[in-house]
């Protein structure tokens, strides 16, 4: 599992027990973000890497691969880069990148970026309540969402460590070789995704092979924290019959 912009393990705590159930779950903090360190440079193949190297510690010659996000760009490559090691994909709002990545508003994305440096957590985390949760989910979440954001405290991102993980994004474009990726996969997003649009799903689905699309009405970027129950099932249902 790997998490997304700037995320730690703590991003999937709605889904790895879960999953635990039915799986071995390998997920760590990418470089840059938790309990990881800083690179003093970055790319995308060293990301892609990392996830190699982790699958080698923990003496895993192929795993199933969720990748939301940031995450599932770096999943995106992982299966392109190294197919013989990916069985399944999960693919959580993210975009194939490039020329043909489809934006939101500006003003979403400066949002979003920005609330990474606002140094009080719960402050941090309900700046992006418009664009993670469903405005019924965050009301009546508020609580368990802000002490989610206040026990990760100590993990959050560092400026050069997201600068990173940005340089990565940059080089991101799969468009022209999704066709390419020959792991069963499902694609996953939130019908109201406010920071990447539910267009870039459409793209990724219909250019993998075999594809299926699972949308999720009214759900926003991180959907598989407000609809857990819903997309653990479906996850599990998935990467048992790939």
């Amino acid at each position: 599992m790997i998490p997304g912009f700037g995320a730690t393990t703590l991003v999937y705590s709605e889904n790895i027990p879960a999953l635990a159930e039915h799986f071995r779950v390998i997920v760590f903090d990418p470089r840059g973000a938790g309990r990881s360190d800083t690179p003093e440079g970055a790319s995308m193949q060293m990301y892609v890497d990392d996830c190699v190297t982790m699958m080698e510690v923990a003496r895993a010659a192929e795993t199933h691969v969720l990748g939301a996000s940031w995450g599932g760009m770096v999943a995106q490559n992982l299966a392109l880069t190294y197919p013989e090691r990916v069985r399944g994909l999960i693919l959580a709002c993210t975009t194939p990148g490039g020329p043909h990545h489809v934006s939101p508003p500006p003003e979403n994305m400066a949002r979003f970026l920005a609330a990474s440096d606002i140094p009080d957590p719960a402050e941090a985390v309900r700046s992006l309540y418009p664009l993670h949760y469903s405005d019924r989910y965050a009301a009546e979440n508020d609580a368990s969402i802000v002490a989610r954001a206040l026990a990760g405290a100590e993990l959050r991102s560092r400026p050069e460590g997201r600068l990173r993980q940005l340089t990565a994004v940059q080089e991101h474009d799969t468009h022209d070789r999704l066709h390419e990726i020959a792991a069963p996969t499902l694609v996953a997003h939130g019908e109201d995704d406010g920071v990447v649009p539910v267009d870039n799903a459409r793209k990724l689905a219909a250019r993998i092979p075999n594809a299926t699309l699972d949308l999720y009405p009214e759900a926003r970027h991180v959907f598989f924290i407000e609809r857990a129950e819903e997309f653990n099932c479906r996850a599990v249902d998935f990467l048992r019959s790939a």
